[in-house]
């Protein structure tokens, strides 16, 4: 194009030059007039051609820079991840799982109200023997918020089928949740064992920006009925509900009444249940969580009488490093894994047990 509007002006010069204004033809006059202008306009036209096509790429940068992350913020962030994705991945196979994954929910609301990521997480849990085929178990989860505005509902959900459990991630109405994969036979008692055990604890910033810690401490919550599931998560018509409880809390309930709660920062969460002893117990994140450590307190574990050993596995955006991999070894009292990684939903860290006897060479002690 450049070329083209030098070469033109060019011409159009050299006739006017050639011409001259003494023509006493009107039809060669008319010709100089026209070369006259139209020269001097082609060589400004060059001139801005030139300059625009150097500073082009300056000037995109710099808009991407100011308006790109505008615009980026305004939009859902499913929608500009699901448009990142196909250009960086290929759009051969869908990416709906890593969208969900990233976000830690569906990610639909612009303003991030039904996603949920924890910048620090820890897992605990002490385990004690029941009789042979049980075990009970004190959990606890702790995650710091990057502060969750506008929700203040903490949404449990219990199911026997794993096709709602995959749904409960991308579908939730709410950003706060755990899940627990149950058997068959332990759904119906779900809802009475975990609000006689349950205690929430969090931490939230009043309308003056103060930080309130409120520990764990026992919350009711309320069962949802059947006709309100839609409320808080969206299942296809096919997925039968009778597999599926929830319930319900309200973190406000925990905040001092004279307070205006901002921003919820941080929520901890403690239960207490009895689990069939299947020689293993997995935990994975509910959803994105910069994991500092998980604990496992083994020290009531084992039957009177009776030895236990225990390995370790675990699933991490980088390489785990836990401290009896790939071997059996007795533990005197419990067992932590400093992650110090992120986690998505899907890692997970994975303790195992059995009896002492029957065992090989590479058994080992672990003070």
């Amino acid at each position: 194009m450049a070329v083209v509007l030098g070469v033109a002006a060019a011409v159009l010069l050299v006739i006017s030059a050639v011409l001259g204004p003494d023509q006493a033809s009107p039809w060669l006059r008319a010709v100089y007039v026209l070369a006259q202008w139209t020269g001097p306009l082609l060589l400004i036209a060059l001139g801005c051609l030139v300059l625009w096509q150097r500073v082009r790429p300056w000037a995109t940068r710099r808009l991407v820079e100011l308006a790109g992350p505008a615009l980026i913020r305004a939009m859902p962030p499913r929608s500009v991840l699901e448009a990142l994705l196909p250009w960086v991945y290929g759009d051969a196979v869908g990416h709906q799982e890593v969208v969900t994954g990233v976000l830690g929910g569906a990610g639909r609301d612009p303003a991030g109200r039904d996603t949920a990521i924890s910048r620090g997480t820890a897992a605990y849990f002490r385990l004690w023997a029941v009789d042979e085929r049980m075990y009970g178990m004190e959990q606890t989860w702790m995650h710091d918020f990057s502060g969750i505005r506008d929700n203040h509902k903490l949404v449990l959900f219990a199911t026997s089928e794993p096709r709602i459990a995959n749904l409960v991630a991308s579908e939730r109405t709410y950003p706060l949740f755990e899940l627990w994969l149950l058997d068959d036979d332990d759904l119906e008692d779900f809802v009475p064992n975990l609000r006689a055990t349950l205690e929430v604890g969090i931490s939230y910033t009043d309308e003056l920006g103060d930080l309130h810690r409120i520990p764990p401490r026992p919350l009711l919550g309320e069962e949802v009925a059947l006709r309100q599931y839609d409320r808080y998560i969206r299942l296809p018509e096919d997925v039968d509900r009778q597999n599926l409880r929830i319930v319900e809390f309200d973190l406000y309930d925990l905040a001092d009444p004279d307070h205006v709660v901002g921003s919820v920062e941080s929520l901890a969460v403690r239960t207490i249940n009895n689990n069939r002893n299947h020689g293993y117990l997995n935990w994975t994140p509910p959803h994105p969580c910069y994991v500092r450590n998980v604990t496992f307190d083994v020290r009531e574990l084992a039957l009177d009488g009776q030895k236990l050993v225990y390995t370790m596995l675990g699933s991490t955006i980088h390489k785990l490093r836990v401290p009896i991999r790939m071997q059996w070894v007795e533990v005197s009292d419990q067992i932590e894994i400093s992650v110090d990684a992120w986690m998505l939903p899907g890692h997970a860290v994975t303790l195992l047990w059995r009896p002492v006897d029957g065992l090989g060479p590479d058994h080992a002690s672990h003070p």
